[in-house]
């Protein structure tokens, strides 16, 4: 396969830079002859020439087989410093085998294994095991999952990086420090983004040397949820369950080598204590032995409509708060959903709680929904007619696409609610604040949407 990429033009993109080997030596790359790199390195801090035509053979051969051995058989006496160049190309990465290798992949997928590193996903080939259990005491617990990159030391740890493994549609339990219970329960509903993340150790050393978190880079991942579990699992019940957890650990260590990443440690051999790292994986058998967990699997498949649900529907369950996250503004996307990212600003928990609010004191009950409903922020019903919410966080740089993502989203909600049995549903956008644009008031009239703007929701119990 013929390639365009010039070994030249990359060179002189990195001149100036420090790269490393694959063992980790640093590479800088000096100047350019009309034939030669200069490359400095701790031996020659001023440089020796590697022929530029040795880079190229290198990166027409990884483009070429989509992988290549980092050896001089293939690369040439100066092996280790094409292998460097080669690991700046998007989507290269390395496999340290013997002799090592680099593999040409998708970029998200080169970006997962230099940072995060190697997980022992032993669960790969067993479409069960699709559980987690965040541990935790943050107080937004549920709104998405989000960790540091490091740990305090500055390495990697699974307790983190497993947040890469956790795939669309599996069901993430939540454990409550505070009330020593896993209390709820979210679906993953994205991937991994990139941003800044506030974060303390849940180590006690650690916790005691910084006294509190500090701002570093951090992965995020979206939620679909919470969802609470009724009643909670009690880490007493869990501990009552002590047996039955260490034949899961030793049935799955048979068959399994390496890490597990257990969320239970076995005080004294016999007590069920929590890990320390903040996610973990729930193997199936964990949450087969516990009603409380089972029950939330089922509320977690995909909606049926049954006759029963079309001729009783219910509409939503008890309210939830909607809380905020310290979501950094700068998230880097590999994949986002924009409707559950919203849900972490605050101006938009603010206005959803506002208008909840405004609804108890006019005495109607507002609604939070269930795991087969449509993901609607809020719901209410009065005289027999539902109504559902999407509240919009609206700037004057994001109106447009802000209420065109929010008015289809209501109208996607009123739709699915209506094949679910409610015979009349109203659908109600409600930004922040009035729309600038006058023509949004007549399209959502003709559309028979409510537009109900920050200013106006005491005017919400009388739609």
């Amino acid at each position: 396969m013929a390639t365009d990429l010039n070994a030249r033009s990359l060179l002189e993109s990195l001149v100036g830079q420090q790269i490393a080997t694959l063992t980790g030596r640093p590479n800088t790359v000096l100047g350019l002859t009309d034939t030669n790199v200069t490359v400095g390195t701790e031996r020659s801090p001023h440089g020796e020439p590697v022929p530029i035509d040795a880079v190229q053979v290198g990166i027409d051969l990884l483009l070429e087989t989509g992988e290549v051995e980092v050896h001089p058989r293939f690369l040439g006496h100066r092996s280790s410093f094409v292998g460097a160049v080669l690991l700046t190309l998007p989507g290269a990465v390395a496999h340290r085998t013997s002799p090592p290798r680099i593999e040409l992949t998708d970029p998200v997928t080169a970006y997962r294994a230099n940072e995060a590193g190697h997980i022992n996903e032993w669960w790969t080939d067993d479409p069960q095991q699709r559980f987690w259990l965040e541990i935790t005491d943050r107080p937004d617990i549920g709104i998405d999952l989000h960790c540091p990159q490091r740990d305090a030391t500055g390495n990697r740890t699974p307790g983190y990086s497993l947040i890469w493994c956790v795939q669309v549609d599996d069901i993430v339990f939540h454990y409550n420090k505070n009330e020593h219970a896993i209390t709820g329960w979210s679906r993953a509903a994205g991937q991994v983004t990139e941003a800044q993340t506030v974060w303390l150790s849940h180590h006690a050393a650690t916790r005691r040397r910084l006294l509190q978190g500090r701002a570093q880079p951090g992965w995020w991942l979206d939620l679909d949820g919470p969802f609470p579990l009724d009643p909670p699992l009690t880490l007493t019940q869990i501990r009552a369950s002590a047996p039955q957890l260490r034949a899961v650990l030793d049935a799955i260590r048979s068959e399994h080598a390496g890490s597990l990443y257990f969320p239970f440690s076995f005080y004294g051999g016999t007590e069920p204590r929590p890990q320390q790292p903040y996610l973990n994986k729930l193997p199936a058998e964990f949450v087969a032995l516990f009603p409380t967990l089972a029950a939330a699997i089922e509320r977690a498949s995909p909606e049926t409509e049954d006759q029963s649900t079309r001729t009783a529907p219910t509409l939503g369950t008890t309210y939830r708060e909607a809380r905020f996250s310290s979501l950094s503004s700068e998230r880097q996307p590999f994949t986002v959903d924009p409707a559950l990212v919203e849900r972490g600003i605050k101006g938009h928990s603010d206005m959803q709680n506002a208008l909840a609010e405004v609804l108890r004191q006019a005495g109607i009950e507002p609604r939070s929904r269930l795991p087969r409903e449509p993901n609607f922020d809020i719901a209410w019903e009065r005289e027999g007619i539902v109504f559902v919410a999407e509240v919009k966080s609206i700037t004057d740089n994001n109106e447009e696409e802000q209420l065109r993502l929010g008015l289809g989203q209501v109208l996607r909600y009123r739709q699915r609610l209506q094949a679910l049995g409610h015979d009349h549903v109203v659908a109600v956008l409600a930004p922040e604040r009035a729309p600038r644009d006058p023509l949004w008031t007549s399209l959502c009239h003709e559309l028979q949407v409510a537009l109900l703007a920050g200013n106006e929701i005491e005017r919400a119990p009388q739609l």
